[in-house]
Parts: C-alpha cells; sequence; structure tokens
C-alpha cells in the first residue's frame, strides 16, 4: 500500500518541489515574462475544469474552482499590503475557505458534474469566494478586522501572516484528505493532497513574488495529469484484479523487439470453483492469482487477458529461460493456503477474530493454474502467432493433467514435485 501511495504522490511531489525551486530565481524575470506568469493559473483553472467536466470527474472541476476562485481574490484585491484592515480580512477568508473545501471535496463521491448534487457543490465551493468578494467591493471587510477572535490574528509561525486559527484548520483538513488518500488510492486524491498543500505554503510566504500563481499552477498542473493517469488506469487496468488487462497487452504487443516469449495460464477448474463457493469468492481468487503472476520474475509483465485467463509477457527471453519463472509462480499458487470463510460468520468482531486466528469455521482449497508458453522463432514470427502457439500449449497442459507448464517447442510438460501442503482439502481432484 506504501508504495502505491508513494506512486500517486510522485507527479505531485515533483511539481511542488518544482514550483519551490523556481521561487526565488523567478523575481529576477522580466516584467513582462511576470506578467505572463500571472495569467497562467487562469489558464490552468480553465483545462483543469474542463478535464474534469470531459472526464466526469466533479472533484477536479470543484478543486479548480476552489484554487481559481482563490487566486482570482489574490491576484485582484491582494497585491497591495495585509497591514490594511479589508486586506487582511480577506486573506483570513481565503486562509479558511481554501482547506476547509478541499477537505470537504475530498469527503464527496463523484455524483456527476451538472446533476442536482454536482451543481449544489459547485454553487457551495463558489458562494464563499464571491461573498467575499462582493464585500470587498462595497469596503465593508475592514470593519470586520475588530471583530475577528485573537487565534485569527495572532501568527502561528512568526513573520509569516499565517494564523494560528487558519493553522488549526490546515491541520484538522489535512485529516481528511490523507484518509481519502488512503481508502481510495486514486490520483484525484494525491491531486487533492498537492493542493492542500500548495495552499498552504502559498499562504506561509504569502510575501514572496509570485508565490500564488506559481504554487496554484503547479495544483492545477497536479490536478490535470491526474484527469489524465485515471483515465489511463480506466482503460488500461483492470478493475478487480488492479493489473494491466486486455488493452495494456495489445499495446506491448505492438512494441516487442525481436526476441520475446509469451506466457498463457489459466486457473484450472475455475468455473466449477465458481459454482461452488459463490461469485465474491471466485473473485478473491483471481485478486490472489494475479497478485502471484504480478509478482514474477524475469521482468516478465503480467495482462489478464479476460475471464480466468491471464498472459506474461517476457521480453529478451527464450521459453527455457521463461519457464524458469513461471513454474516458480505455479508451485507458489499451487502451495497457497486459499482459506474460504464458513458460512456461520459469527456477528461479534472478537469472536470472528479468534475464529480466524484459530483457523476454526474455514476449510482450505487448492487453487493451481496451468501455463502455455511459446516464443517467436521463424514459424511463429509475429505476437499474435506466438499467443496463439501459448493458448494451444495451454490447452496441451490442461489435457495433461492441469497444475503444469507446457513449451510449444518442448514435448513434455514441465510439473516439479509439489511440496506438501497445508490444506485441509483439495478443491481439484486427482
Amino acid at each position: 500500500m506504501a508504495l502505491r501511495v508513494f506512486t500517486l504522490l510522485l507527479p505531485a511531489t515533483a511539481l511542488l518541489v518544482g514550483a519551490f525551486l523556481i521561487l526565488a530565481p523567478v523575481s529576477q524575470w522580466s516584467a513582462a515574462q511576470q506578467e505572463t506568469l500571472t495569467f497562467v493559473p487562469y489558464f490552468l483553472a480553465g483545462i483543469t475544469g474542463f478535464l474534469g467536466y470531459s472526464f466526469k470527474r466533479s472533484r477536479i472541476l470543484l478543486v479548480a474552482i476552489n484554487l481559481g476562485a482563490a487566486y482570482f481574490l489574490i491576484q485582484n484585491n491582494l497585491q497591495s499590503s495585509l497591514a490594511r484592515p479589508d486586506n487582511y480580512v480577506l486573506y483570513s477568508i481565503i486562509s479558511l475557505l481554501l482547506p476547509i473545501n478541499i477537505a470537504l471535496i475530498a469527503l464527496f463521491d463523484e455524483r456527476g458534474v451538472f446533476t442536482p448534487i454536482g451543481i449544489t457543490r459547485i454553487v457551495f465551493v463558489s458562494l464563499g469566494y464571491l461573498i467575499a468578494y462582493l464585500l470587498m467591493l462595497s469596503g465593508q471587510l475592514g470593519y470586520w478586522l475588530t471583530g475577528l477572535p485573537m487565534s485569527m490574528i495572532e501568527m502561528a509561525v512568526y513573520d509569516t501572516y499565517l494564523s494560528e486559527a487558519a493553522a488549526i484548520v490546515f491541520i484538522i483538513c489535512l485529516i481528511p484528505v490523507i484518509l481519502s488518500l488512503l481508502l481510495r488510492k486514486t490520483h484525484t486524491d494525491a491531486g487533492l493532497l498537492a493542493s492542500l498543500i500548495a495552499a498552504l505554503a502559498m499562504l506561509v510566504w504569502f510575501d514572496r513574488p509570485l508565490i500564488s500563481p506559481l504554487f496554484v499552477s503547479a495544483a492545477l498542473i497536479a490536478l490535470a495529469i491526474s484527469v489524465v493517469q485515471n483515465s489511463y488506469s480506466m482503460a488500461f487496468i483492470d478493475e478487480l484484479t488492479a493489473i494491466p488487462g486486455r488493452r495494456a497487452l495489445n499495446d506491448k504487443l505492438s512494441t516487442l523487439g525481436r526476441r520475446y516469449t509469451i506466457a498463457m495460464l489459466d486457473i484450472d477448474h475455475f468455473k466449477k470453483f465458481n459454482d461452488t463457493y459463490g461469485h465474491d469468492t471466485g473473485d478473491q481468487v483471481l485478486r490472489m492469482v494475479a497478485a502471484k503472476i504480478n509478482n514474477i520474475g524475469g521482468a516478465g509483465k503480467a495482462f489478464r487477458y479476460g475471464g480466468e485467463e491471464f498472459a506474461v509477457v517476457f521480453s529478451g527471453k527464450n521459453e527455457r529461460e521463461a519457464l524458469t519463472y513461471l513454474e516458480e509462480v505455479r508451485e507458489i499458487v499451487a502451495n497457497y493456503p486459499m482459506a474460504i470463510r464458513s458460512e456461520e460468520r459469527p456477528d461479534d468482531r472478537d469472536t470472528g477474530r479468534q475464529l480466524r486466528s484459530g483457523q476454526k469455521g474455514r476449510e482450505h482449497v487448492q487453487v493451481t493454474i496451468s501455463i502455455g508458453v511459446s516464443e517467436k522463432d521463424e514459424t511463429h514470427n509475429n505476437p499474435e502467432a506466438v499467443m496463439k502457439t501459448a493458448d494451444q500449449a495451454l490447452y496441451a497442459a490442461k489435457k495433461a493433467g492441469r497444475n503444469c507448464s507446457v513449451a510449444s517447442h518442448q514435448p513434455r510438460p514441465v510439473k516439479k514435485p509439489a511440496k506438501p501442503r497445508r490444506s485441509k482439502i483439495d478443491f481439484v481432484k486427482a
């Protein structure tokens, strides 16, 4: 899980670090370059919002509105000293609206953009900024300064403008954003966390030249990238097993070089397994097998081909080399204690935990896979022909008794003696 979260955060982290590194030299840019930079967030907010709308990512659209509205107020009303009462009150409002909105958006589910719920959320995110803008135009914000609590006047960090109240709000809002990332593990949630960190950095170092266009731009770029990454995952990653799917396999096949091997793998008796234990347990089996295949050695790339069938592509390896790694996976799957929960599950969580620890109320079944392997040669000189031959070898492995590997250039199936199993029963009957 930690690796998955790290991978999600990598692009956003790189963008935020880049914005911080540019912060110092940007003050030396020409006036024209600096002026151009101030318009970039508007363009990025429009692009990111459009992507959110086009790909039905309402949370992306809402964060784009949140950042864009805050930036508009900063750029048009906070370019003079915060010692002015109206400026400081507006800054204080923004320092609360930004994190609170991001935290609430992190808790939202995707419910469409221009649905009744979607429109309500857009109005909710925009309303606070609209009211602040109208009060600023009317010249009434300055009168609110004396009504602010001391926590919004006293600074959280010396020599910054961020108040104690705003710092506390940021810390509180960080909790749902992080939890959403850990639970959902989506690129959108990584973009939300990047937006919250960017907003905090912008407000802490608010007196730095061009701080707001740099960090707002970095956050919006991170959000736009997350839309592309989410779309890629939907198109190329199998939702059930979390490994690349058939479309990704076709893409991989189009980039293979002169030497490669393709293996086709199938879960033995999977239909009977589904009929006996139900589809939920069948899905559990698919996820387990996919996880084992995905960890195959030899730089093999695993894909879910469809149903209970998988494919593994070995670039730069022949059948003999690939078989070594495939046999390791076959044995790992065959010796994995697949536990089936009892239908009589206790309502009490502690009792259930005790039963699981004692392995009571469970039975263990044998899950095995059959493998067919083929390499590119003179007679099979394209990926489609190699895959077809591997599929024929898989059929031969099934006829040979299953739980074995058959290579297209090898007359006999490969099957090492199985290790003693801890299973209580064997699903596959010899």
